[in-house]
């Protein structure tokens, strides 16, 4: 089910970024072969909203709507939390039609709910909502709120870390400075999306990072700047074949006209404009371009009548699309035309309402300024507490893992100093406090399961003798190979014990006596078999007695067990040593 999640937020998040990188047809197609792979219901309303979304875009939006009814039958058959997640997408799509249908009120309360539910939400959608709340708060003329969201959505597209997103995040921030005339702000978003665009190899996004960056440097003075970007990123890339969005003819004009290149301009904006459902209108700004072609051209009246005929209809059914900026400059080429034409009085109202709408231009760019200088310190010092937390974070899991490394070594070393507390350090066998240990424990089981278990106490015969004649290190040597001949011979599920000295303990779980005894006679044939050398090189042999006892008349005593087996070990070294005796009732 994650791997499963996971996939579905991947197929989402790059049929978002494909739809700002390479246009709606493209998201449209990458949704409907998501659609065909992940069947499942949630994913058939997810696909069918992205493609929803596509098409309100594009302007369809008849087929908008039926694939938003059609996601919305799907998402009848689900529940949990897929749901909730699939749900959130769709109200987002429903957001959009109601902005579409001008709706915009309705649009802002079911954005700001989504908007507000973001922490929960895949980055990447969330952006979505940021950026379009954003988007319905410059068409509903708060700038303050606009610009606020404008940067939250630039942040949440830098979360994403998905390159076409933060495009589309720069651009949309960039665009609004430049329309606000807070045209350093906007300049610098607009390069840096420029850049990332060109990086990126985004044919769409570069026309339209380099689109909205030539009329932003044309306002700052920079014509020769504009006219370089233009030429660089837009001339040749545009086409007749590409969708309204892309046609920039305006803003090619206009920096071949801040450029002086009049004749040149006026043939770029021959033929219909481009309407773009998704963008600015922009009749206001192409007949303000073409008012100035002819006045180059020496026909004053024609741009007289061409301005005053849009400020008309201007006034008569203002355009909310329209931008202020816009409106500035129709004024005053307007005026600039009465002057020409002789009209002093009306190029002086003209000039005169220019000049008032300009000052609230600069009142609100000094605004923008200001909000951009206070939002860009709140990310930077949001984006700082983020690596703190990360940084604490990561310090946190170095804590923890050093800990658990110590942890696991006091462990270990734990473990070792208790298997050194129950090991013999000569023979590497288990001590007398195993034996003991042990013994009780498997007796306690023999007796709880019914079963026999036989111990066996071994005596190494004239050890002293070894000693005294090879010298001690001789004796160490044969102590060793007998722990491990006893190690090898007995079984898995025996225990071997050095008792003291040179006296060895056996445990035999489920074996009577007479099987003790035969296994105990055969380690006594290896053991003879072996032979040692000392230091002057002289061989000798050894060997050993041994008296075995089992549980079955000795209750539950290990002690007792052990004082049999040892009265019987007894016996062995009477009748003449190196034998095996057992005991019996009659010692």
């Amino acid at each position: 089910m994650v791997e499963s999640t996971l996939r579905v937020r991947d197929w989402c998040d790059q049929t978002i970024a494909r739809m700002f990188s390479e246009g709606e047809v493209a998201a449209i197609v990458m949704a409907k072969r998501w659609m065909k792979q992940l069947q499942a219901p949630e994913n058939q309303a997810r696909a069918l909203a992205l493609m929803a979304l596509c098409h309100y875009r594009a302007g369809d939006e008849r087929q908008a709507e039926q694939e938003l009814q059609a996601a919305q039958l799907y998402l009848a058959e689900v529940r949990g939390e897929e749901r909730l997640a699939a749900e959130l997408l769709l109200r987002h799509v429903e957001a959009q039609g109601l902005r579409r249908a001008g709706r915009l009120e309705a649009a802002q309360q079911l954005l700001s709910s989504l908007h507000a539910q973001r922490a929960r939400r895949n980055r990447c959608e969330a952006y979505l909502s940021a950026a379009a709340l954003a988007t319905v708060y410059s068409m509903s003329k708060n700038d303050v709120k606009a610009l606020d969201h404008f940067y939250q959505a630039l942040d949440l597209a830098r979360e994403t870390g998905l390159a076409p997103v933060l495009v589309n995040a720069l651009n949309n921030l960039g665009s609004f400075e430049s329309d606000l005339l807070n045209l350093e702000d906007g300049a610098r978003h607009l390069h840096e999306c420029l850049n990332k665009a060109l990086r990126l190899g985004s044919r769409r996004q570069i026309i339209f990072a380099a689109g909205n960056l030539v009329p932003c440097l044309c306002q700052m003075g920079c014509a020769d700047r504009a006219l370089e970007v233009a030429r660089l990123h837009l001339m040749n890339r545009i086409s007749d074949d590409l969708p309204p969005s892309l046609q920039r003819q305006e803003e090619i004009a206009m920096a071949l006209l801040e450029s002086g290149h009049v004749d040149e301009a006026a043939a770029v904006l021959r033929g219909e404009p481009s309407i773009d459902p998704m963008s600015n209108e922009k009749l206001t700004l192409r007949t303000s371009l073409w008012a100035r072609i002819l006045l180059a051209q020496g026909q004053v009246q024609e741009a007289l009548d061409l301005c005053l005929r849009r400020q008309r209809e201007l006034e008569g059914e203002p355009v909310a699309d329209t931008l202020p900026v816009e409106r500035v400059n129709l004024l005053r080429v307007a005026a600039q035309a009465a002057t020409r034409y002789g009209d002093s009085a009306l190029g002086y109202r003209l000039l005169e309402k220019a000049f008032a709408k300009h000052e609230q231009l600069l009142g609100v760019a000094a605004k923008s300024r200001q909000m951009s200088l206070r939002f860009a310190h709140r990310m930077r010092e949001a984006e700082r507490e983020r690596d703190l937390a990360k940084k604490t974070a990561d310090q946190v899991q170095q804590l923890n893992e050093l800990l658990k490394s110590r942890v696991m070594e006091t462990a270990r070393l734990q473990k070792l100093l208790q298997a050194q507390a129950l090991e013999d350090p000569l023979t590497h066998l288990g001590n007398r406090r195993q034996l003991i240990e042990a013994g009780s424990a498997l007796l306690t089981l023999a007796i709880r399961n019914h079963e026999v278990l036989s111990v066996a106490v071994i005596d190494l015969d004239h050890f002293k003798e070894v000693n005294d004649l090879h010298g001690h290190e001789a004796g160490d040597k044969v102590l060793r190979a007998f722990g491990d001949l006893a190690r090898r011979t007995m079984r898995a599920e025996d225990l071997v014990c050095r008792y003291g000295g040179e006296e060895f303990v056996l445990l035999l779980p489920k074996a009577h006596a007479a099987q003790a005894v035969e296994r105990v006679a055969q380690l006594l044939q290896a053991f003879m078999s072996l032979h040692f050398e000392d230091g002057a090189s002289a061989r000798f042999a050894c060997s050993f007695s041994a008296g075995v006892a089992d549980s079955e008349t000795a209750g539950d005593s290990l002690d007792l067990l052990l004082s049999r087996a040892d009265s019987a070990l007894y016996g062995a070294k009477a009748a003449g040593r190196s034998r095996v005796y057992v005991w019996s009732c009659e010692d």
